[in-house]
């Protein structure tokens, strides 16, 4: 099963991707995206695919997205906004998706441009606009590209894998969230005082009340984030594949950070420097600085981190390692 998904992702990332030209035209570039929705087996003659449909708005505006994906039933499924591989994938293209979906009351919107973005707006969550899930690069053998096949191939689509799947990144979101609300409550003004009043606590017994007052009045607590520590990474418990869609094992994971490979690039070449976060079987981890001052615009990041030797296939699972994180800060926020 997880083959054929498998190769299936890896047609879309050639037919999206790899196949054409950076600055190939939004029309061209829709009529790939068709090519690839049929390699996930929705079919036009059937009526699975419709071209910018027009759904009347009031009395003189119409509704126009790009594409509609429909069942056997003719019920839309999800919509899709397309945009050339060369546009940044701004908010305002990521609200013109939105209102596709709120206007077509449809759980599920997926932008598609240099990146494959995936939105939920459904009652899984409470939000003022729909919520990024996802975001995917074209990357051959790419586990996350893989999970995308599965989920939205026709044979593969159903209701009940697609709510698994936005609970368990729901679950992340919130728990993204709740780490910066923690950090920002434990490195506030308000908690360092409150540090101070338990430590008058514990020597209340020892030292006389005065004197305690005397010694805290000339000290400056402060709680900060350690610069060379990851400690506060956050790797989720639950697991991101699926029984039916399982990582692929021949394959390390290597996860960016931001996860656009583009934009990461962009950062990367700004400042020249990231961290490389390995974590191995045993629990552990270690963080390295990497200067790539050899990038240049048309390197390929995802390539040359593959390259590097301890990365190579056979050579990571000699290592024990099972996952790598490349982030542009030393203190990234990692969900998954």
């Amino acid at each position: 099963m997880e083959n054929k998904f498998t190769d299936r992702w890896n047609e879309v990332c050639f037919l999206l991707s790899e196949s054409i030209k950076q600055n190939i035209s939004e029309e061209s570039f829709e009529k790939n995206v068709i090519q690839a929705l049929r390699v996930l087996e929705w079919k036009s003659y059937q009526g699975d695919i419709e071209v910018r449909p027009s759904y009347p708005i009031g009395a003189a505006k119409s509704l126009i997205p790009d594409l509609i994906v429909k069942d056997d039933d003719k019920r839309k499924l999800f919509v899709i906004e397309i945009k050339q591989p060369a546009v940044h994938l701004s908010e305002r293209i990521q609200h013109q998706l939105f209102s596709y979906m709120r206007q077509l009351k449809l759980e599920y919107g997926i932008l598609i441009g240099q990146v494959i973005q995936i939105f939920y707006d459904g009652n899984l969550i409470i939000h003022d606009e729909p919520v990024l899930l996802e975001t995917i690069a074209f990357e051959k053998n790419n586990p996350r590209g893989i999970q995308f096949a599965g989920l939205f191939s026709k044979d593969g689509f159903s209701s009940e894998s697609l709510s698994e799947y936005t609970s368990q990144a729901i679950k992340q979101i919130r728990r993204a969230e709740n780490y910066k609300s923690l950090l920002r409550q434990i490195t506030s003004d308000q908690y360092a005082r409150t540090v101070s009043s338990l430590i008058k606590q514990s020597l209340a017994g020892d030292y006389d009340e005065e004197l305690l007052n005397s010694v805290l009045s000339g000290v400056d607590i402060k709680i900060r984030i350690k610069e060379n520590d990851n400690s506060h990474v956050i790797v989720p418990k639950a697991d991101r594949g699926s029984k039916k869609l399982p990582l692929n094992p021949e394959k390390l994971q290597i996860e960016l950070v931001p996860d656009d490979e583009e934009i990461f690039k962009r950062k990367l070449l700004q400042n020249r420097i990231t961290y490389i976060t390995t974590y191995y079987k045993n629990g552990s981890r270690q963080t390295r600085q990497w200067k790539a001052m050899w990038l240049k615009e048309g390197s390929s990041i995802m390539g040359n981190l593959r390259s590097k030797s301890e990365f190579r296939n056979g050579e990571w699972q000699k290592r024990d390692i099972v996952r790598v994180v490349v982030s542009l800060n030393k203190d990234p926020l990692i969900t998954g």
